[in-house]
C-alpha cells in the first residue's frame, strides 16, 4: 500500500509537497459511525487512507501532483537501457533562475509484504550535453538515489547512491551480485532488481508494476485490458454485469466482436464491443436489442465499461493495489461517483483493501458522511506561480462534521479560482 508521496521542483512544483495516506487521529462524527472504520485500512501497525480526493481550481497544480507520480512510477517499472527515460521528470519549476539545470526530487513510502520503504531520487538535465554531442552521454542524470527499509523493525539504509560513482550498496543483501552502473541515467533500484530477482528490491518493483494503474498518460481507455481479460479469459462475465447493474445499468450480455486478422490487438475497440438489451414489445413479448457501445451508449457508460473490469480486479487482488483516476468526475454523474467512492472505501466490496487516488471539482463527494477531513487534499497557486497542496485535516476550526462541500465553495478553505469581471467593450470598439 501507499504511504505518501512527495515532489518538489517539478512543473508548477517548487517547494517539497507531500500527499500522505496515513490516516490522522480525527473521528467522524456520531451519525456516521462506519466512515472511520470502513475509509481507513490497517496494514501491519499503519492505518491508511483507501481513497484521497485532490481538489482546485484548473490550472492550480492537481494534475501536476498525478503526473509526477506517474512518470515517477513509470520510471520505476521501465527496463534500464542505455538510452534514458527520465526526460518527463527533468520540468523543473519555471519562475526561478537557471531553471533548466536544476534537480528534482521524488520520493514514495510503500508498505509491501509486510514491510515499509522509503525510495526516492533527484535527477537533472545533463549539462555537459550543451557542450559535446557525444551519444555516450546521458541527457539526463541521476544526483543522488536512496532506499532505506523496515529490518527487525527499524527503517535501515539499503542503499544511497550519488552521481554514477559513488555507490554505498554494503546493506543491500545480494549486493555482490549488483555490478556498476552502467549509465548515469540509470536507476540503481532498476539496475539491481535485473541481478537480484528475490530480494527487496525485486519486491518493490514487482509491486509497482503489478500493482498499480493511472489513466493520467493513456486516459481510461488504458483500463479497458482489464475488463476484456476479466471477459474473456477469466470467465467473470457475470461479475461484471451485476456490478454494471449496481450503477443502474442493466444488460443481459455483453459480445465482444474480435478481428481474427489482429490477433495481437490487447485492447478492443469499444466500436467492436456490444451491449445486449432487452425490452418488451407492444404485445409484451421480450425482444433483445444490441447496442454498440461506442455509438449507442453515452460517454459516461462508455467509461465505466472501461473501469469496471478494474474495479473488480483491484477489489479482489491477494494484496491492495493502487489506482490514480485524474478528473474521475468526468462524464460521470454524481451519484454515480459517489458509489464509486463508496465501494472503494467498503470493506465487504474492497476485500484487498485497494487504494485510489483521484482529483476531482464534484463537491457532492465532500460530505462527513462520504470522506473525513484528511481524505480531501486541496492545490492552490501561491503568489509566484507556484503550487502549494495541504490537506483539509490541516485547517484549524474546521469541524468533523461541517458541510465540507458548503465551506469550500464559500472559500474557506481556499482553493479556488478568482475570476474578476469582463467587459467587452474594447472588442465592440475595435469592431
Amino acid at each position: 500500500m501507499i504511504v505518501e508521496f512527495s515532489v518538489k521542483n517539478f512543473r508548477s512544483i517548487k517547494d517539497l509537497q507531500t500527499i500522505s495516506f496515513v490516516a490522522t487521529g480525527l473521528k467522524s462524527p456520531k451519525e456516521f459511525p462506519d466512515i472511520d472504520q470502513n475509509n481507513i485500512a490497517k496494514d501491519g501497525d499503519m492505518r491508511l487512507l483507501k481513497t484521497i480526493g485532490v481538489y482546485g481550481a484548473n490550472a492550480s497544480g492537481k494534475s501536476n501532483i498525478i503526473r509526477a507520480l506517474e512518470y515517477f512510477l513509470q520510471a520505476i517499472t521501465n527496463e534500464a537501457s542505455s538510452e534514458s527515460n527520465l526526460s518527463s521528470l527533468c520540468d523543473p519549476f519555471l519562475y526561478q533562475e537557471n531553471t533548466i539545470y536544476t534537480e528534482s526530487f521524488f520520493q514514495i513510502v510503500l508498505f509491501v509484504n509486510n514491510k515499509k520503504y522509503r525510495y526516492g531520487f533527484s535527477v537533472k538535465r545533463n549539462s555537459k550535453i550543451s557542450e559535446k554531442h557525444d551519444e555516450k552521454i546521458s541527457k539526463e542524470i541521476i544526483v543522488s538515489e536512496w532506499l532505506f527499509g523496515t529490518k527487525e523493525k527499524n527503517m535501515v539504509e539499503f542503499f544511497t547512491r550519488k552521481g554514477i560513482d559513488d555507490v554505498k550498496k554494503e546493506k543491500l543483501p545480494n549486493n555482490d551480485k549488483i555490478p556498476s552502473l552502467p549509465y548515469e541515467h540509470t536507476l540503481f533500484l532498476t539496475h539491481s532488481a535485473a541481478f537480484d530477482r528475490e530480494g527487496d528490491i525485486a519486491s518493490i518493483i514487482n509491486y509497482i508494476k503489478n500493482w498499480t494503474i493511472s489513466n493520467y498518460t493513456n486516459g481510461i481507455e488504458s483500463f479497458r485490458l482489464n475488463t476484456l481479460v476479466l471477459l474473456e479469459k477469466e470467465n467473470k462475465k457475470m461479475d461484471f454485469l451485476e456490478l454494471l447493474s449496481s450503477f443502474n445499468l442493466q444488460y443481459n450480455d455483453i459480445i465482444l466482436e474480435r478481428d481474427t486478422n489482429k490477433p495481437e490487438q490487447n485492447i478492443l475497440p469499444q466500436d467492436k464491443i456490444f451491449m445486449m438489451k432487452s425490452y418488451n414489445n407492444i404485445n409484451n413479448e421480450a425482444v433483445e436489442v444490441k447496442l454498440n457501445l461506442s455509438y449507442n451508449e453515452s460517454s459516461g457508460t462508455q467509461k465505466l465499461f472501461d473501469l469496471a473490469g478494474l474495479l473488480l480486479r483491484a477489489f479482489n487482488l491477494p494484496i491492495g493495489g493502487f489506482v490514480i483516476i485524474d478528473e474521475i468526475d468526468s462524464n460521470f454523474h454524481p451519484s454515480l461517483l459517489i458509489k464509486l467512492i463508496e465501494l472503494f472505501n467498503d470493506p465487504l466490496i474492497n476485500k484487498s483493501k485497494s487504494q485510489l487516488l483521484f482529483t476531482s471539482h464534484d463537491t457532492n463527494l465532500m460530505s462527513p458522511s462520504i470522506m473525513r477531513r484528511d481524505q480531501f487534499y486541496f492545490t492552490e497557486k501561491n503568489e509566484d506561480n507556484s503550487t502549494r497542496l495541504y490537506s483539509l485535516a490541516d485547517l484549524k476550526g474546521i469541524r468533523n462534521d461541517a458541510d465540507f462541500a458548503k465551506q469550500y465553495l464559500a472559500g474557506f478553505y481556499g482553493a479556488l479560482p478568482v475570476l474578476e469581471n469582463y467587459s467587452n467593450e474594447n472588442f465592440l470598439q475595435n469592431d
